[in-house]
Protein backbone atom coordinates (compact mmCIF):
# COMPACT_ATOMS: atom_id res chain seq x y z
CA UNK A 1 0.00 0.00 0.00
CA UNK A 2 1.41 3.29 -1.33
CA UNK A 3 1.58 6.62 1.70
CA UNK A 4 -0.27 8.52 -0.50
CA UNK A 5 -3.08 5.17 -0.17
CA UNK A 6 -2.95 5.11 3.63
CA UNK A 7 -3.42 9.04 3.84
CA UNK A 8 -6.05 8.65 1.35
CA UNK A 9 -7.26 5.92 3.84
CA UNK A 10 -7.36 7.51 6.76
CA UNK A 11 -9.37 10.35 5.66
CA UNK A 12 -12.08 8.18 4.63
CA UNK A 13 -11.80 6.02 8.01
CA UNK A 14 -12.92 9.77 9.87
CA UNK A 15 -15.65 10.36 7.54
CA UNK A 16 -16.93 6.36 7.76
CA UNK A 17 -16.51 7.24 11.34
CA UNK A 18 -18.97 9.96 11.05
CA UNK A 19 -21.09 7.65 9.18
CA UNK A 20 -21.00 5.33 12.11
CA UNK A 21 -22.02 7.37 14.64
CA UNK A 22 -25.42 7.78 15.86
CA UNK A 23 -27.87 10.42 15.69
CA UNK A 24 -29.94 12.39 12.71
CA UNK A 25 -28.83 14.14 9.75
CA UNK A 26 -31.35 16.28 7.69
CA UNK A 27 -34.71 17.83 8.72
CA UNK A 28 -37.48 19.67 6.54
CA UNK A 29 -37.16 20.03 3.18
CA UNK A 30 -33.72 18.56 2.97
CA UNK A 31 -34.60 15.19 4.05
CA UNK A 32 -37.18 15.01 1.34
CA UNK A 33 -37.83 11.79 -0.81
CA UNK A 34 -36.84 13.39 -3.67
CA UNK A 35 -33.27 13.79 -2.72
CA UNK A 36 -31.08 12.33 -4.76
CA UNK A 37 -28.25 9.88 -3.59
CA UNK A 38 -25.55 12.04 -5.01
CA UNK A 39 -27.19 15.10 -3.24
CA UNK A 40 -27.47 13.05 0.27
CA UNK A 41 -23.87 11.63 -0.09
CA UNK A 42 -22.59 15.14 -0.81
CA UNK A 43 -24.64 16.70 1.81
CA UNK A 44 -23.36 14.34 4.26
CA UNK A 45 -19.70 13.90 3.57
CA UNK A 46 -19.50 17.74 3.06
CA UNK A 47 -20.74 18.11 6.47
CA UNK A 48 -18.38 15.72 8.31
CA UNK A 49 -15.61 17.15 6.30
CA UNK A 50 -16.53 20.91 7.35
CA UNK A 51 -17.04 19.40 11.32
CA UNK A 52 -13.54 17.63 11.34
CA UNK A 53 -12.13 20.56 9.78
CA UNK A 54 -13.91 23.08 12.00
CA UNK A 55 -10.41 24.00 14.83
CA UNK A 56 -12.67 25.93 16.92
CA UNK A 57 -14.79 22.87 17.68
CA UNK A 58 -13.64 20.21 20.71
CA UNK A 59 -13.57 16.48 20.21
CA UNK A 60 -17.20 16.66 22.01
CA UNK A 61 -18.98 19.35 20.30
CA UNK A 62 -17.19 17.96 16.75
CA UNK A 63 -19.01 14.55 17.71
CA UNK A 64 -22.18 15.84 18.63
CA UNK A 65 -22.43 17.99 14.94
CA UNK A 66 -21.59 14.79 13.54
CA UNK A 67 -23.98 12.53 15.06
CA UNK A 68 -26.68 15.29 14.10
CA UNK A 69 -24.74 15.41 10.15
CA UNK A 70 -25.19 11.82 9.46
CA UNK A 71 -26.04 8.86 11.81
CA UNK A 72 -29.81 8.56 10.00
CA UNK A 73 -28.04 8.07 6.40
CA UNK A 74 -26.53 4.65 7.43
CA UNK A 75 -28.58 1.39 8.04
CA UNK A 76 -26.81 -0.69 10.45
CA UNK A 77 -29.31 -3.65 10.16
CA UNK A 78 -29.39 -3.33 6.35
CA UNK A 79 -25.48 -3.90 6.65
CA UNK A 80 -25.48 -6.54 9.95
CA UNK A 81 -27.86 -8.61 7.59
CA UNK A 82 -25.75 -8.43 4.60
CA UNK A 83 -22.51 -9.09 6.96
CA UNK A 84 -23.42 -12.01 8.35
CA UNK A 85 -25.02 -13.20 4.88
CA UNK A 86 -26.86 -16.87 5.17
CA UNK A 87 -25.94 -16.61 9.52
CA UNK A 88 -28.54 -13.36 9.98
CA UNK A 89 -31.67 -16.27 9.13
CA UNK A 90 -30.58 -18.55 11.45
CA UNK A 91 -29.46 -15.78 14.49
CA UNK A 92 -32.60 -15.58 16.94
CA UNK A 93 -34.15 -11.55 17.57
CA UNK A 94 -31.63 -11.41 20.94
CA UNK A 95 -28.94 -12.17 18.40
CA UNK A 96 -29.54 -10.10 15.71
CA UNK A 97 -30.07 -7.14 17.51
CA UNK A 98 -26.98 -7.63 19.89
CA UNK A 99 -24.77 -8.51 16.96
CA UNK A 100 -25.76 -5.17 15.28
CA UNK A 101 -25.37 -3.12 18.16
CA UNK A 102 -21.56 -4.39 18.78
CA UNK A 103 -20.80 -4.25 15.27
CA UNK A 104 -21.63 -0.69 15.15
CA UNK A 105 -20.15 0.43 18.46
CA UNK A 106 -17.04 -1.32 16.69
CA UNK A 107 -16.88 0.66 13.61
CA UNK A 108 -17.70 3.98 15.47
CA UNK A 109 -14.79 3.42 18.22
CA UNK A 110 -12.48 1.94 15.62
CA UNK A 111 -13.09 4.24 13.07
CA UNK A 112 -13.53 7.63 15.59
CA UNK A 113 -9.89 7.34 16.62
CA UNK A 114 -8.80 7.69 13.45
CA UNK A 115 -10.86 11.30 12.61
CA UNK A 116 -7.31 13.33 13.62
CA UNK A 117 -5.37 12.19 10.91
CA UNK A 118 -7.90 14.15 8.42
CA UNK A 119 -5.35 16.76 6.57
CA UNK A 120 -7.92 18.45 4.25
CA UNK A 121 -7.75 16.03 1.44
CA UNK A 122 -10.33 16.84 -1.29
CA UNK A 123 -13.34 14.79 -2.29
CA UNK A 124 -14.32 14.77 -5.66
CA UNK A 125 -18.03 13.43 -6.76
CA UNK A 126 -17.51 11.48 -9.64
CA UNK A 127 -21.51 10.80 -10.15
CA UNK A 128 -24.36 8.27 -9.57
CA UNK A 129 -25.56 5.06 -10.74
CA UNK A 130 -28.73 3.73 -10.22
CA UNK A 131 -29.02 -0.09 -10.59
CA UNK A 132 -32.65 0.35 -10.57
CA UNK A 133 -35.37 2.89 -9.01
CA UNK A 134 -34.47 1.31 -5.38
CA UNK A 135 -30.83 0.94 -5.61
CA UNK A 136 -27.80 3.05 -6.39
CA UNK A 137 -23.95 3.96 -6.50
CA UNK A 138 -22.06 7.25 -5.60
CA UNK A 139 -19.00 7.37 -6.93
CA UNK A 140 -16.44 9.77 -4.95
CA UNK A 141 -13.00 10.34 -4.90
CA UNK A 142 -10.18 11.41 -2.84
CA UNK A 143 -7.89 13.61 -3.84
CA UNK A 144 -4.10 13.34 -2.49
CA UNK A 145 -0.91 15.33 -3.08
CA UNK A 146 0.03 12.30 -4.85
CA UNK A 147 -2.95 10.01 -5.46
CA UNK A 148 -6.62 9.73 -6.84
CA UNK A 149 -8.22 7.33 -4.27
CA UNK A 150 -11.83 5.74 -5.29
CA UNK A 151 -14.92 5.24 -2.77
CA UNK A 152 -18.32 4.49 -3.98
CA UNK A 153 -21.23 4.36 -1.40
CA UNK A 154 -24.30 1.85 -2.12
CA UNK A 155 -27.29 3.43 -0.89
CA UNK A 156 -31.06 2.19 -1.03
CA UNK A 157 -34.04 3.98 -1.06
CA UNK A 158 -36.10 3.30 2.40
CA UNK A 159 -39.43 4.57 3.18
CA UNK A 160 -38.96 7.33 0.63
CA UNK A 161 -34.97 8.22 2.50
CA UNK A 162 -32.15 6.84 1.04
CA UNK A 163 -29.80 4.74 3.56
CA UNK A 164 -26.13 3.94 2.90
CA UNK A 165 -25.31 0.28 3.30
CA UNK A 166 -21.92 -0.26 2.59
CA UNK A 167 -18.41 1.47 1.60
CA UNK A 168 -16.15 0.58 -0.94
CA UNK A 169 -12.65 2.03 -0.88
CA UNK A 170 -10.48 1.55 -3.73
CA UNK A 171 -13.02 -1.46 -4.81
CA UNK A 172 -12.52 -3.31 -1.11
CA UNK A 173 -16.37 -3.56 0.20
CA UNK A 174 -16.54 -3.13 4.11
CA UNK A 175 -19.43 -5.54 4.22
CA UNK A 176 -17.25 -8.54 2.38
CA UNK A 177 -14.23 -7.71 4.47
CA UNK A 178 -15.65 -8.07 7.50
CA UNK A 179 -18.50 -11.32 6.43
CA UNK A 180 -15.11 -13.33 5.18
CA UNK A 181 -13.57 -12.78 8.75
CA UNK A 182 -16.85 -13.42 10.75
CA UNK A 183 -17.93 -16.22 8.97
CA UNK A 184 -14.72 -18.10 9.61
CA UNK A 185 -15.63 -17.17 13.44
CA UNK A 186 -18.98 -18.13 13.26
CA UNK A 187 -18.18 -21.78 11.62
CA UNK A 188 -16.11 -22.40 14.85
CA UNK A 189 -17.66 -20.73 17.52
CA UNK A 190 -21.20 -20.08 16.27
CA UNK A 191 -23.62 -16.99 16.51
CA UNK A 192 -22.62 -16.19 20.35
CA UNK A 193 -19.01 -17.03 19.53
CA UNK A 194 -18.71 -13.80 17.67
CA UNK A 195 -20.51 -11.86 19.75
CA UNK A 196 -18.81 -12.78 22.51
CA UNK A 197 -15.23 -12.00 20.58
CA UNK A 198 -16.82 -8.69 19.47
CA UNK A 199 -17.87 -7.60 23.22
CA UNK A 200 -14.08 -7.97 23.98
CA UNK A 201 -13.49 -6.05 20.44
CA UNK A 202 -15.93 -3.52 21.51
CA UNK A 203 -13.98 -2.43 24.62
CA UNK A 204 -11.01 -2.09 23.76
CA UNK A 205 -11.70 -0.10 20.77
CA UNK A 206 -13.30 2.05 23.08
CA UNK A 207 -10.37 2.20 25.42
CA UNK A 208 -8.44 3.55 23.01
CA UNK A 209 -10.51 5.67 21.41
CA UNK A 210 -10.53 7.55 25.08
CA UNK A 211 -7.52 7.44 25.65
Amino acid sequence: MTTATRTAQRAIQGTLAALLLAGGMLDGAAAASEETPLAVVRNTVDGVVATLAAPDLSTAVRKRQVRKLIGERFDFVAMSNRVLATNWSKANKEQRARFTSLFRELLSATYWRKISAYTNEKVRYAGERRRSDKLATVETVIETDTADIPVDYKLYLRDGRWMAYDVVIEQVSLVRNYRGSFQDIVHQEGIDGLIARLEVKVAEASAEAAE
